[in-house]
């Protein structure tokens, strides 16, 4: 069986890629702070911000794999937007929630993932959610460029260092694009002072240029994970659009 590890799936894209996952047959758990609300999933409700729950929920989950393995796929896809502003208006304690978030959290979970999953010689992944905000700087996500950046970087190194392994795990880090999520929403809110870029964000969703979750998620199953890319490759969801 394939199982399939999604943080953030109560809603949005991580949602739509445990919903589909479940409907082609995949053994799927999912770690969200909310309830998921799909039936067949081993949910673990979780907040990836606590880092030391992190070890505990990974090994339960290691230790009711059952059967025959045949894949294992972990996708780092929770994240969070804010806080937004400019260095020097922000918060301490914000900025160091975010980078928990959005980088420690999941270098952590793709940590604990290489290491319980060394005994299995099944093809495995690991899938980071990143955003083309990681390769492009943006006034006012001077956070959030930082971290998805971190991430990119994380996925890059972390495949180096699969160079050498008998049954290399792929590392791969995607931007998915403009997604119509609620991450979108908390963008479009955003006070122009803080983020002078919020009225085009606005037009997107106006124009009907917002992607939605289960289009993205069929493109990164029967896309972008079934081709063949070099490990660490930083990926855009735009190629298979």
């Amino acid at each position: 069986m394939k199982h399939v590890i999604i943080t953030g799936a109560s809603k949005g894209l991580g949602f739509a890629l445990a919903k589909q996952y479940v409907e082609e047959g995949a053994v799927v758990h999912t770690l969200s702070r909310s309830e998921v609300s799909l039936k067949d999933v081993n949910a673990h409700q979780v907040d990836i911000g606590q880092l030391d729950q992190l070890e505990h929920v990974m090994t339960t989950i290691f230790d009711q794999l059952q059967g025959n393995v045949t894949e294992l796929l972990l996708i780092n896809n929770a994240g969070v937007v804010e806080p937004v502003g400019r260095v020097g208006s922000l918060q301490n304690e914000e900025i160091a929630s975010h980078f928990t978030v959005n980088l420690t959290a999941p270098v952590i979970l793709a940590n604990l993932f290489v290491k319980l999953s060394e005994s299995y010689s099944a093809p495995k992944t690991v899938l980071n959610i990143s955003s083309g905000a990681g390769r492009s700087p943006m006034d006012g996500w001077n956070v959030y460029c930082s971290g998805k950046s971190g991430l990119d970087m994380f996925t890059k190194t972390a495949a180096v260092e699969q160079e050498e392994a008998t049954n290399p795990i792929r590392f791969y880090s995607l931007a998915p694009g403009i997604i119509d999520t609620n991450m979108q929403s908390t963008i479009r809110s955003a006070d122009q002072s803080r983020f002078k870029h919020v009225d085009k964000f606005k037009a997107y969703k106006e124009d009907g240029n917002l992607v939605k979750p289960e289009v993205v998620s069929d493109r990164i199953i029967h896309g972008v994970l079934k081709d063949s890319h070099e490990n660490g490759a930083l990926l855009s969801i735009r190629d298979y659009l």
